[in-house]
């Protein structure tokens, strides 16, 4: 007699799928959407500078690169776009930043996780300049919940920080390393309390230091679905 043995391999995707199939092998994929480029390289056209209580620093466009002055303490920048909506599925954001000056974070990226109904905050150099991680997560920050990791982030240097949202996971890069990667089913996704909800639902923010951005990129995870049935003889 045969016994059949189905293997499938999946990579996270963006729009819903179903794996129905009685073939072998079959493949099913999504269509690409296109990346969105949410800076021209040029100017704040579709961004609003916030404004944060204290002395929030100066927004400006300077060769090529967005730059946060340092604020006392926030600088920052939210999307103002009508024709801008927040994403309702998987995606992923690619920003290139630096820090030229300060001493805590120099970039704090608020976004929606559309599972939750709600925004998150991945910060970079936190409370001192080092920690990395989500705030919040089961309503704890950054500094306090399992996302945490120390990392020494050089000024004057560009780092590629990429965040993707996919259901069930939240997954962070610092260049090639991967600095989160947690499970979200179960827990409460929420931002931290304070100045930083300015930044919903997708915004950028710096704490007493300055900082600069030279792309902002937001594109939808691809979905790939290959089901393959295996015969195997016994």
């Amino acid at each position: 007699m045969f016994k059949y043995k189905t293997i499938i391999s999946s990579f996270i995707i963006l729009y819903s799928f179903s794996c129905s199939s009685n073939k072998a092998p079959s493949k099913k994929e999504s269509n690409i959407p296109q990346s969105i480029e949410l800076f021209d390289g040029k100017t704040l056209s579709g961004w609003k500078t916030i404004s944060f209580e204290g002395e929030g620093g100066r927004v400006v466009v300077n060769d090529n690169k967005i730059v946060l002055e340092r604020g006392e303490p926030f600088t920052g920048i939210v999307i103002d776009d009508k024709n801008f909506h927040p994403p309702s599925d998987e995606y992923e954001i690619n920003i290139k930043a630096r820090k030229t000056e300060g001493r805590d974070f120099f970039c704090a990226l608020t976004f929606p996780v559309p599972e939750k109904h709600s925004c998150c905050t991945f910060v970079a150099g936190a409370w001192g300049g080092q920690v990395t991680g989500l705030s919040n997560i089961d309503y704890l920050d950054a500094n306090r919940n399992s996302t945490r990791s120390i990392l020494k982030y050089e000024t004057d240097k560009w780092y590629n920080i990429k965040v993707e949202i996919t259901y069930g996971r939240i997954r962070c890069w610092i260049d090639d390393r991967i600095v989160v990667n947690t499970l979200i089913d179960k827990k409460i996704i929420s931002m931290r309390p304070g100045a930083i909800e300015a930044c919903q639902p997708f915004g950028i923010a710096s704490y007493e230091t300055r900082a600069e951005f030279e792309s902002i990129t937001l594109k939808s995870v691809r979905i790939f679905l290959i089901v393959i049935h295996q015969q195997i003889s016994l």
